[in-house]
């Protein structure tokens, strides 16, 4: 049943994070991040209330690439998105609607806003995504659903055929009605800055925190199965580093292991990519990587990536190993366009939009039909950065109901656990979602075991958390901004 509900307020808030190892993605380090946090409430037609959350790291350089702005620029048009998206659905929400709805009367105009304000669609879309999130927290709230049986209850109001026409009620349930997994394995990103093995540590060793700071380390700590590789672009650097990485992954990770490789656009031309690939399969030493590869994520830059004169080539490099759109995905219509390249798959992270996600997986079910086996379409789960708790458990919650088997997580691994948190927040995570934490109030760690996290305690009303974030343990959002002005 469909749950109807109207945005009645909103407020923002901020932690500011240290990492505790830095991070280098494409051509920026970050060693820190603020955390942003939204707080709704959303009422129904007979007057029942609910409180609804979502948040998200500020991650600069990620959403906008331009070299021109500046990493502040960056993150206050990301705040700026999220305060225009506020408005838009506080009048896209003024009456009972479903969440559905809202979000259809609300997605184009953030797009359109934005675009007049100089904000590229990753841009606009994260403020909509922040609200999509916490709309449907609420609306499961209310329901006494989670996100799962939600999906399978109609409580969102869900209708792919008003965007993608030849969509039907049918795809949507054929994966909505899928046991959603109890176990993910983590897929641990290996950054460009990270150390591979104890002599690559800086000359002060690095943080002493206890956690591991190599490849090496964390493989043994945490039993890694699952690997996701960043190159930079240069054929030859990538190919000596992947060399040093494939070195230790044979010499540690017995039996079949799986990796991807991310290129975070840094392939300026499908040229330059094609010879990195042919460098890959003539190094004898990458023999076991290349064949432990799953796939590749956007390895060209946005602007030539849905190049129509892409597609003799890209068809190729798919049938050597399936590519998928990342940054690319930045409106409804990414996906498909992709998939007419040649491209196989799309990525999913709530900072994009949920909505888009549950499309593109219903989109994944309709384009598989009749097409042979080896050139099926996918969905893979990748986000970085999250971090407990409200970022990353929403997001396991999604690629659960999405039923992705494995995904990229390890913003733990740039952080201390749930340091950032307050105690408050700790004590009830490792009592609510102890499957997922281990620890006490005092100092808390996301469990991996394995190589997997445990994610059955996600099934609880709302959207993946069972209690509402520490607010006033952060700072509301108006003061962080005027001391930065």
């Amino acid at each position: 049943m469909v749950q109807k509900l109207a945005l009645k307020n909103f407020s923002f808030f901020i932690r500011h994070i240290k990492l505790r190892l830095p991070f280098r993605f494409g051509a920026f380090t970050m060693d820190e991040v603020p955390l942003l946090h939204l707080a709704i409430e959303a009422e129904t037609a007979n007057g029942r209330r609910a409180r609804g959350f979502a948040a998200d790291n500020l991650v600069p350089r990620w959403f906008d690439k331009n070299p021109e702005k500046t990493v502040k620029e960056n993150i206050f048009d990301l705040l700026a998105a999220a305060q225009m998206a506020g408005d838009i659905y506080s009048r896209a929400g003024k009456a009972p609607l479903s969440v559905w709805r809202i979000w259809r009367d609300a997605y184009g105009e953030c797009h359109r806003r934005g675009a007049l304000r100089g904000f590229n669609k990753l841009v606009s879309s994260f403020g909509s995504s922040l609200f999509e999130r916490a709309l449907t927290d609420a609306a499961g709230k209310l329901a006494g659903l989670d996100l799962v049986s939600m999906l399978r209850q109609d409580t969102l109001g869900l209708q792919p055929s008003e965007v993608h026409p030849e969509l039907s009620g049918a795809e949507l349930q054929t994966w909505v009605k899928q046991k959603p997994p109890s176990t993910l394995m983590i897929r641990h990103t290996v950054g460009l800055l990270d150390p591979l093995l104890s002599s690559d540590l800086p000359p002060d060793g690095g943080p002493d925190d206890g956690l591991p700071r190599t490849l090496e380390e964390t493989v043994v700590r945490y039993g890694l199965r699952y690997f996701k590789l960043k190159v930079t672009g240069s054929a030859d650097a990538d190919i000596e580093r992947l060399s040093r990485i494939a070195a230790i992954l044979d010499r540690l990770v017995p039996g079949k292991y799986v990796a991807t490789l991310d290129g975070n656009e840094q392939y300026k031309s499908i040229e330059d990519f094609t010879r990195f690939l042919d460098g890959l399969r003539k190094t004898p030493s990458l023999t076991r990587l290349v064949g432990s590869l799953a796939f590749i994520e956007q390895p060209l830059d946005r602007a030539i990536a849905l190049d129509p004169n892409l597609t003799p080539t890209l068809s190729g490099v798919s049938r050597f190993r399936p590519v998928i759109i990342d940054e690319s995905d930045d409106d409804l219509e990414a996906f498909r366009t992709a998939v007419q390249l040649g491209y196989r798959g799309v990525s999913t992270k709530n900072c994009k939009g949920i909505m888009k996600s549950f499309l593109n997986r219903t989109l994944v079910e309709k384009l598989n039909t009749g097409r042979p086996e080896n050139q099926t379409l996918f969905m893979s789960a990748e986000d970085l950065s999250n971090v407990p708790v409200v970022p990353l458990q929403q997001d396991l919650a999604t690629v659960r109901a999405l039923g992705i088997p494995h995904l990229e997580r390890n913003g733990h691994h740039y952080v201390r656990g749930l340091a950032h948190c307050s105690s408050k927040e700790r004590e009830a995570a490792v009592r609510l979602h102890g499957d997922l934490y281990r620890g006490d109030e005092r100092e808390a760690f996301v469990k991996i075991e394995q190589g997997q996290i445990r994610v059955d305690s996600l099934n609880v009303p709302g959207y993946g958390v069972a209690f509402d974030p520490d607010l006033p343990s952060m700072i509301p959002l108006e003061e962080w901004m005027a001391a930065r002005q």
